[in-house]
């Protein structure tokens, strides 16, 4: 039920870019590096060192900003994407908006983890998406292997030190 879902995910992107004034095909002319700040559910529970570190580490040749976009309307949103190269992200709908990113961007998408303690997301020991217990899994991944002109990163989680208080699970914030 996912053929041919490609051509649609970009005529979609290529119509709302353009409503909201953004060039569809435009690439950006210098690096920008978004870090996202997710507040709640699995979010990055050192978000302020990371993205600190980051700022250190690439200011000389990018530049590095965090944003949670709670304060810009979807059009500075979409116009804020069209500048960027690199965005390093929570999975969820704080990055449903990362299939917007400009033709040879790069999202670094951070996975979560289901254990066999969250019942509800269980059928047959499998995972509603198809996540095995305690494996690393990206929440939209039935998205982005129809995404193709983002270049995707999976950051892995492999146990309970990749999360906030060693606790793993859906909703943990990754450390």
């Amino acid at each position: 039920y996912n053929v041919g879902k490609e051509p649609l995910i970009q005529s979609y992107r290529h119509v709302i870019l353009s409503w909201h004034g953004v060039n569809p095909t435009a690439t950006p002319k210098s690096h920008q590096i978004i870090i996202v700040d997710k507040p709640g559910q699995r979010s990055i529970s050192n978000f302020k060192s990371v993205a600190s570190h980051m700022t250190q580490e690439f200011n000389q040749v990018a530049h590095v900003c965090a944003t949670s976009y709670s304060h810009m309307s979807v059009a500075d949103q979409l116009h804020m994407l069209s500048q960027t190269s690199i965005v390093v992200s929570p999975c969820g709908g704080i990055s449903m908006i990362l299939p917007f990113l400009p033709e040879g961007a790069y999202a670094i998408l951070l996975n979560y983890a289901v254990t066999l303690s969250e019942p509800r997301y269980w059928f047959n020991g499998v995972g509603s998406h198809g996540e095995c217990s305690g494996c690393s899994w990206t929440m939209e991944g039935e998205l982005w292997r129809h995404v193709r002109h983002i270049n995707k990163v999976y950051y892995q989680v492999f146990g309970p030190s990749d999360f906030e208080g060693g606790v793993v699970g859906r909703h943990s914030a990754i450390r």
